[in-house]
């Protein structure tokens, strides 16, 4: 009896030596495993190419005091380059993990831009789709529509936020239908905040006035008189389409007396 249990606690001390024995030993492998590579995975397929994967890795290299290529996976602080990865202006979202082997991926979805704003100071940015201000690239310009005049910054930071609303609520109707989004080139601010439309054909300005309740009725209208009417009489025919009346188009023809 007394055998049997000397033999029990003979195994139960081999089963945790053995055990500290292979913990330590994967602790100690853990530690010497190291970055082989850096990967860069930006989202190009969208169009965009803000971003380089050059600048990000050179970024990661800093944070890391170093290349990060062959530095112990155990001593990098993924979440902290994660968090910094994100916090660029052009970046929507990243994700950084280790993959088989031993390689440091980076992938980085960029913002997406829905209009650039070009303002009467000469300022100009990117507004994206979820509303945010994106500052202008050295490396890729978006070709989106562009909006002008008098978008005030750092004054009247009320009016100016109402303002980007206004412009955002507009652009994002105009990109949901293929005609409009195909139609509209540029939209400029006038001084009360109303907006104008200026299309890529026939060279119209369209007094679109305040974007409100009504903004869908007023395109509707605005299509209509676009299949209905200028088709039969020219697109070049009038000088501006104006919107503001409730169930009317009122048009200013242009001038022909001094045309050769």
């Amino acid at each position: 009896m007394i055998m049997k249990k000397l033999l029990l606690v003979a195994s139960v001390l081999s089963a945790a030596v053995l055990f500290v024995i292979v913990l330590t030993s994967a602790i100690k492998k853990q530690n010497q495993l190291v970055c082989r590579n850096i990967q860069v995975k930006i989202d190009y397929d969208s169009g965009l190419a803000f971003l380089t994967g050059n600048e990000i890795k050179d970024k990661i290299d800093y944070m890391c005091g170093g290349s990060i290529t062959g530095k112990a996976l155990t001593g990098i602080d993924f979440r902290n380059i994660e968090q910094t990865v994100r916090k660029n202006p052009f970046v929507a979202d990243a994700e950084i993990f280790v993959n088989q082997q031993q390689e440091v991926v980076v992938d980085i979805i960029q913002k997406r831009p829905v209009l650039r704003v070009i303002n009467n100071d000469g300022v100009s940015y990117y507004i994206s789709e979820k509303n945010e201000r994106i500052p202008l690239s050295d490396n890729f310009t978006s070709h989106v529509a562009i909006a002008l005049g008098n978008v005030a910054m750092h004054k009247d930071t009320k009016r100016d936020s109402a303002v980007q609303a206004a412009l955002y609520k507009l652009i994002l109707f105009v990109r949901k239908d293929d005609f409009l989004n195909a139609l509209v080139d540029q939209v400029y601010v006038l001084e009360n905040g109303e907006l104008e439309v200026i299309p890529k054909i026939g060279g119209q300005t369209i007094r679109f006035g305040e974007v409100d309740e009504n903004m869908a009725e007023k395109f509707d209208r605005l299509k209509i008189f676009y299949n209905e009417g200028l088709r039969k009489v020219g697109w070049d025919k009038y000088k501006t389409i104006d919107l503001r009346y409730k169930d009317q188009v009122v048009c200013e023809k242009r001038d022909t007396t001094n045309k050769q």
